[in-house]
């Protein structure tokens, strides 16, 4: 999942100019903020041959290093035979106080360069003895998750397959997967874009508006709308305690707030505090009886607390509310399927589908429930559109390789596997969606 392998790589990228286009310019877009280190007086450069089993001397790989802070600004692996070629580039984006809040990497076949065969952005956070990032591709899709230090006392070292995160956190205690892992993103945002991050120097456009709102809320400390406000910006940039404060100063400024109960809800369930957030949510939809949203998000986090009954109850609303949510159905799914009706799961499924075809999760989903039922043939079919919508999708790759197996083609299964092995290692997962 966390990268694609060399010939998968270059076989879909083949097939998809948009994303050759795409994945170049992510590339691209590095290597011009290297361009700019290159240039400078305040950056060390260090240089050192290196090569590969078989291909010596291949590249001279350079540090990029600040002079007064002393931080790694980029790794880059310039091709021996074409200097002004890089074949590797790691690039660190730090923030005003030196901490390091996301890093790029994307490297090259050294023979090939249709795309770069890995483009990878993870968003980093470290706080309360944890260190934990989430990792993206350029277009979105989280990839990997990984979080290491102690919460409580206990030692903390998990790295999920975050293709399905509902399910994923249900083999960790909420608590700690939302104290490693709550005040990341969910997407990269404008983090996909790291030439304007790095432009804008270490201030994030996102931080910029914030100062903004800061003074406001200075000038005018009883608008409970600004708390509002800045709380969802807050929310936005994964600050969930910052953003759970402004709402709760919102309602008590103006317990009216809709959108404050709502917020403080959602930041609370991502901080692990399940009950409280989930309460929250109760008062915004006791408030807002018709939200079809609501309902949903509730359901969500009785999912991730354990409570399937609930979910059920939950997500059903939200469907019956709103027929065309398709986020509704696959989780709804998701909650049937953890109470072992299959049969329920595979027509929500297959609804969510209906109204998202590209929904891939939901494809995923329904290939996982139909495998444990045995159902292998149409369990494939439906693997197989997940991987027409992500052909690069780690985990799907691993569910296919179990479909196969499952179907008695024990030689296209060990190729399937082949091919995931070749993606870096620290990444497994065998873990499938659902149980």
């Amino acid at each position: 999942l966390l990268a694609p392998s060399a010939a998968g790589a270059q076989s879909s990228v083949r097939e998809d100019g948009h994303r050759v286009a795409a994945l170049n310019a992510f590339a691209d877009a590095l290597l011009a903020v290297v361009a700019r280190w290159q240039a400078s007086d305040s950056v060390i450069k260090t240089a050192r041959a290196g090569g590969y089993a078989g291909r010596p001397n291949a590249f001279r790989e350079v540090d990029y290093v600040d002079t007064a802070s002393k931080r790694l600004l980029a790794r880059v692996r310039w091709l021996t035979a074409d200097p002004k070629v890089a074949q590797m580039v790691e690039v660190n984006l730090h923030d005003t106080r030196g901490a390091l809040i996301a890093d790029y990497f994307v490297s090259y076949l050294l023979d090939h360069r249709n795309a770069p065969m890995h483009a990878l952005i993870n968003l980093h956070n470290r706080a309360d003895g944890l260190r934990a990032f989430r990792q993206f591709d350029p277009f979105g899709e989280v990839l990997f998750e990984r979080c290491q230090g102690s919460h409580g006392g206990k030692a903390v070292d998990i790295s999920l397959d975050a293709y399905d995160w509902t399910v994923s956190k249900l083999d960790v205690p909420a608590a700690i997967y939302a104290a490693c892992f709550g005040s990341l993103p969910d997407a990269p945002g404008g983090f996909a874009r790291p030439a304007e991050k790095f432009a804008a120097g270490d201030t994030t456009d996102a931080e910029a508006l914030l100062a903004e709102m800061d003074v406001k809320i200075a000038t005018r400390p009883g608008d409970a709308g600004l708390y509002v406000k800045r709380g969802k910006m807050l929310f936005l940039m994964g600050r969930m305690r910052e953003a759970a404060a402004d709402f709760a100063r919102a309602l008590e400024l103006d317990p009216t707030r809709d959108a404050a109960w709502y917020g403080r809800g959602m930041a609370l369930g991502r901080l692990g505090r399940l009950e409280e957030g989930i309460a929250d949510l109760t008062e915004f939809l006791r408030r807002n009886p018709a939200s079809s949203l609501g309902y949903t998000k509730r359901g969500v986090r009785k999912i991730w607390n354990r409570d399937f009954h609930g979910a059920v109850a939950d997500l059903t609303k939200a469907v019956d509310l709103d027929p065309s949510n398709a986020e509704a159905h696959d989780d709804l799914g998701v909650a049937r399927a953890q109470l072992g009706d299959h049969a329920a799961a595979r027509v929500h499924f297959r609804q969510a589908i209906a109204i998202e075809p590209s929904y891939a999760k939901a494809h995923h989903n329904l290939a996982t429930v139909l495998t444990l039922d045995g159902a292998h043939t149409e369990a494939l079919a439906a693997v197989e559109a997940a991987l027409a919508l992500q052909p690069d999708n780690k985990g799907t790759l691993l569910l296919k390789g179990v479909i196969l197996e499952g179907l008695g083609r024990t030689e296209a299964a060990a190729a399937v596997r082949a091919r995931a092995r070749l993606l870096p290692d620290g990444d497994w997962s065998e873990r499938s969606a659902l149980r």
